[in-house]
């Protein structure tokens, strides 16, 4: 008997000291959520797939604004005349020259397979490189700050200052830029989403990080490198075109003009086609017209030369032989290209439009172009770029371009422009304005 009760008394023991904490376990699984997004969550999976490839955005933008403030008090350059500002940039943009044709002649050395010691043959080479990066180094926050002002002169005309100061100030650094991923779906022409990545991805890096998204999600993928970013301060690469720098930091200001307004296209710019293709029109647009009057006032031999028209008509051109084919016309064999791919997503044949296209990109390989991937992701990201005289290759029949560059003749200024895509959210707000 005695047993039985010491028994009893155990497992009333255990009942009191364990019975609660299963009560209390099974009253928190039942009541409490957890905050762990779903498998088929693609933002959240993306970004597993993607771990350490993707660009420290905060940290660049943290150093590359602290980089700038001193030169925000100091400007040395207002000391400088317009002459030798003017000397100044272009000796910059030689010595970028000199220091990347250096790198090309070193990097031919290393692979070279008749030279058994390329260290050894480079040395000389690589101190010459070595010196002018700490040249260029030591004058490139200077450089910079030249190309803002005298970008923010013609900005200034345009009626963008306040007190003088022109709103959003445009700042911009040299540096390597991330690589973009475009994520678009197969049965349409769209992205919807996209991401930054490291600088420097190999070749075969963006090719696996396009084939494990496009196999985990069933999208088309594009990992492409970008010719500028509208950070703050904005991202522009290293280069020795003072043509493209100086067009670049136009378009990228643009952009971020439209998002201290808080301009829809610019708020939605990630989550709307529409959106996307408005903004990046428009900057195009105001990159043309800003830098062409840049160039006018300081660097007239970039500037656009305008051809005068011939004093009698030119005589026509003899027609080709029967044995020479004719010349490759990249335009017209892009658009057919994106026509033609339209008109098969909308049919539903996925396949064959792919297959197509990879078929077409040997066509542009052959002629030249050196084309890597050919797909929906690559219409996505190109064909938003449409601001050019009778839309873009890559758009197809999209009417978002033309409306936006309507919007842009009937507007008596470029100021005038831009304010009023400020206030535009849809094709058929552009369309209202146009009205």
């Amino acid at each position: 008997m005695q047993g039985v009760m010491r028994v009893w008394r155990a497992i009333a023991s255990f009942g009191r000291q364990v019975l609660p904490k299963i009560i209390i376990g099974g009253l928190l699984l039942v009541t409490l959520t957890y905050d762990v997004p779903l498998p088929s969550d693609r933002s959240y999976v993306m970004d597993r797939l993607l771990a350490g490839y993707h660009f420290d955005f905060v940290t660049w933008i943290a150093g590359a604004a602290l980089g700038k403030l001193g030169y925000e008090f100091v400007r040395p350059h207002d000391g400088m005349t317009d002459a030798d500002q003017i000397a100044f940039v272009r000796d910059f943009m030689r010595r970028a020259g000199d220091y990347q044709r250096l790198e090309s002649e070193i990097r031919r050395i290393y692979i070279d397979p008749t030279v058994a010691d390329p260290e050894a043959a480079s040395a000389t080479l690589r101190a010459q490189r070595n010196q002018m990066r700490r040249e260029m180094n030591a004058r490139q926050h200077l450089a910079e700050a030249i190309i803002q002002e005298q970008v923010e002169a013609i900005l200034r005309e345009e009626g963008f200052a306040l007190g003088g100061q022109v709103m959003p100030p445009l700042r911009f650094r040299f540096t390597p830029l991330p690589y973009i991923l475009i994520v678009s779906p197969r049965d349409r022409i769209v992205t919807i989403d996209q991401r930054g990545l490291q600088t420097g991805l190999t070749v075969d890096e963006q090719d696996r990080i396009e084939r494990i998204v496009a196999e985990r999600f069933n999208v088309s993928t594009l990992v492409t490198p970008i010719g500028g970013l509208a950070a703050y301060p904005t991202m522009l690469p290293e280069t020795s075109s003072l043509r493209f720098a100086i067009r670049t930091a136009a378009h990228e200001w643009a952009h971020n003009y439209l998002m201290v307004a808080l301009a829809p296209v610019a708020l939605r710019y990630l989550d709307d086609q529409v959106s996307r293709v408005i903004n990046e029109t428009t900057a195009s647009i105001v990159e043309e017209e800003i830098s062409e009057r840049v160039f006018r006032r300081f660097y007239p031999d970039l500037a656009r030369v305008d051809q005068p028209a011939p004093v009698a008509p030119p005589q026509p051109a003899p027609p080709p032989r029967p044995d020479e084919p004719p010349a490759f016309d990249f335009r017209a064999a892009m658009r057919e290209t994106r026509l033609r791919v339209d008109d098969m997503l909308a049919a539903g044949q996925i396949e064959e439009a792919e297959a197509y296209m990879e078929e077409r990109r040997k066509l542009f390989v052959r002629n030249g172009y050196a084309i890597r991937k050919l797909n929906q992701a690559y219409f996505a990201f190109h064909g938003a770029y449409n601001a050019a005289p009778g839309g873009s290759p890559t758009a197809g029949r999209d009417p978002i371009g033309p409306a936006v560059q309507a919007l842009r003749q009937r507007s008596r200024t470029v100021g005038e422009f831009l304010r009023a895509i400020s206030r535009v959210a849809t094709l058929d707000d552009v369309e209202r304005a146009l009205r």
